[in-house]
């Protein structure tokens, strides 16, 4: 996902303010080219650079927490889990800190 979009993303789920999206769009730039660059070097192993490419991933999400409110970073927290367990940004929403399942919004609940 690109930084954009990925800022877009963050913005809906963590509420971001303006001065928190200025300062975690560079990080996200920062961390697409470190990645691209990781991508283009055959010059070391797979292995090596999924380590190096995991690396740079929990450097930026450190640096983005630091920006971040107590609350903001549970939902952080929740939504890495999610990408975490094989749940992308588009397939519905991240679980709630406590581990609920958030319900669809705008549409009828399901009769059981």
């Amino acid at each position: 996902m690109d930084p954009d979009t990925q800022l877009q993303h963050m913005t809906q789920q963590l509420d971001l303010t303006a001065d928190q999206q200025s300062q975690i769009k560079p990080l996200l730039v920062e961390r697409q080219q470190k990645l691209e660059a990781l991508r283009a070097d055959q010059s070391t192993s797979q292995d090596d650079r999924r380590a190096k490419a995991r690396t740079i991933s929990q450097e930026t999400h450190s640096k983005i927490e630091a920006i971040l409110t107590d609350q903001q970073k549970q939902k952080f927290a929740a939504m890495q889990e999610h990408m975490r367990r094989g749940g992308g940004p588009n397939q519905g929403p991240p679980p709630t800190p406590d581990g609920a399942a958030t319900p669809p919004s705008g549409g009828a609940q399901p009769q059981l």
